[in-house]
């Protein structure tokens, strides 16, 4: 067997060994049983892996004590039942050993490990003693009674404290609040030094106190947590029974198994009421932690995020609306947005959107326009989705805006130098089909001079040197469309000077020599 579940096997035996001392009524069923608490919560921890452990030590509590070797086996095959089952029951009916983050668990907790599975190692128990000649079936009913009560005690009372200590053993508190912890633990021991152990007994006796053990585990409960409520509940548990024994307290009735049962008996009532208070209470304290860091993460998100109801009032707006619109938080809350942030002439957009979302529906990067409180016009995206309360009734909207000016802009660029790009694109084919003919007219009209007059060699040159200017501005052509390839971008002061040259006068021409022969 691993060395751990001969551990556990070991402190099965010495918490047996303890409760048998609080044994009245029957030779081996004690009126408080802990190692019931131990087994539930050594199975949800580690697992059924266990049961070898609770077996061994449970047979050795009972063969050591008194009964036969088969008696001893039926009794421990029942106490391992009933930790096998209490885990099996918890974990698919309550969370686990997370049962206390919830305070329908916690209830689920007492319900079965604490009140149900217990009757697997009372019956077993019972019938095991009853069968071996150790108990009488005629007191069956009252040795059956005092067993289950005993093992509900240690389920309820000790389990939930090494389950929670189990999933987080580390003490992680400020100065004060360790101040205050110590002063509340202290306070649980004056409440048991007093009810139930007979301190001041001389000015308080015959006084029903038993409701003074009440507040202590309250303010644990919200101030602390289920780990700390349950540790003052099992050490309240602790003090009382040491003072029960002693004949001493509010419950002590005609025979210490009857006290002890009424005790065990409140003592699980004050455990159930304080176990799910002190659950619902870190439940909160959890909710409002997620809640503030969610509101963070929303007041520093660039993104306006606004509330909003159903009838479109501004409910909530984070500094990234405040931002990109320009009014405060406090300017618009309560207020609608149309005449604020929404231009009149798109006032319509927020009743298609709302009807939208009153239907369900979530609205996606929706483009549109919106005012800055200073005129300006804000080119943005919208997505807004319905906001719905636990019964799943929508109630509200919450819609993200992006500012998407920049973006427009530069959509807006890329527009045009895709445009450009095209219009280069063309002239750099247009140059390359106006160069073929330009040589031909060349050379036509420099064969057409040589038969020509002096007047006639005059218009061929004029034609030549028309031809030179073409030929100079398609080849300016031809180099801005080269530096548009390698800039990715137009170059338009190039595209000017292409336009002016153009319209420059016959006198500018390339300066080439274009004059035809003189006529022979």
């Amino acid at each position: 067997m691993p060395r751990d579940l001969l551990v556990l096997a070991g402190v099965y035996v010495l918490a047996g060994k303890l409760g048998l001392v609080l044994t009245f009524v029957q030779a081996g069923v004690p009126a408080l049983w802990p190692p019931t608490g131990i087994a539930l919560a050594a199975t949800l921890l580690r697992g059924y892996r266990v049961w070898p452990a609770i077996l061994l030590g449970a047979f050795l509590v009972n063969a050591t004590t008194a009964g036969s070797a088969w008696t001893s086996l039926g009794i421990a095959i029942g106490n391992t039942l009933e930790g096998l089952v209490g885990a099996f029951l918890l974990r698919r009916f309550a969370n686990g050993q997370h049962a206390f983050d919830h305070a329908r668990d916690a209830l689920k907790f007492a319900a079965l490990a604490g009140l149900l599975s217990t009757t697997v190692s009372a019956t077993v128990g019972v019938t095991s003693l009853a069968l071996g000649g150790y108990a009488d079936w005629g007191r069956f009913g009252a040795i059956w009674l005092t067993w289950w009560l005993g093992d509900a005690a240690g389920a309820l009372v000790v389990g939930p404290v090494l389950v929670l200590w189990g999933i987080d053993p580390s003490v992680r508190l400020a100065r004060a609040a360790a101040l205050e912890l110590a002063l509340l633990i202290g306070s649980v021991g004056v409440v048991g030094g007093t009810v139930f152990n007979g301190l001041l007994s001389s000015w308080v006796r015959d006084y029903p106190l038993e409701f003074l053990s009440i507040p202590p585990l309250v303010l644990a409960a919200f101030r602390f947590g289920p780990r700390e409520a349950a540790t003052c509940v099992a050490l309240l548990s602790v003090l009382a029974t040491w003072g029960t024994l002693r004949g001493l307290g509010p419950f002590v009735s005609g025979t210490q198994n009857e006290s002890l049962l009424l005790l065990q008996a409140f003592m699980g009532t004050v455990a159930v009421t304080t176990l799910p208070l002190a659950a619902v209470v870190a439940r909160r304290r959890r909710s409002e932690a997620a809640l503030a860091r969610v509101a963070a993460i929303i007041e520093s998100s660039d993104d306006a995020i606004i509330g909003t109801t159903l009838d479109g009032v501004i409910t909530s707006w984070n500094a990234g609306a405040e931002r990109l619109y320009g009014y405060t938080a406090r300017e618009v809350v309560g207020r609608w947005p149309v005449a604020l942030i929404i231009p009149r002439e798109l006032d319509s957009e927020l009743a298609q959107i709302l009807e939208r979302l009153r239907r369900g529906e979530r609205v996606e990067h929706y483009q549109t326009v919106r005012m800055a409180k200073d005129g300006r016009r804000i080119d943005v995206s919208i997505t807004v989705s319905p906001v719905r309360d636990a019964a799943g009734r929508i109630v509200g909207a919450a819609s993200i805006t992006r500012d998407i000016t920049h973006r427009k802009e530069m959509e807006a660029v890329t527009r045009e130098r895709d445009t450009l790009r095209s219009v280069a694109s063309l002239a750099a084919a247009a140059a390359h089909e106006i160069n073929n003919p330009l040589a031909v007219v060349m050379g036509q009209a420099q064969l057409l001079a040589r038969g020509l007059d002096a007047q006639g060699c005059h218009r061929i040159d004029e034609i030549l040197e028309a031809v030179e200017r073409i030929r100079g501005i398609v080849e300016r052509m031809r180099h801005i469309t080269r530096i548009e390839i390698m800039r990715g971008a137009p170059y338009l002061p190039e595209m000017l000077d292409l336009e002016r040259s153009s319209t420059q006068g016959d006198g500018e021409g390339s300066g080439r020599d274009a004059k035809a022969p003189d006529a022979r």
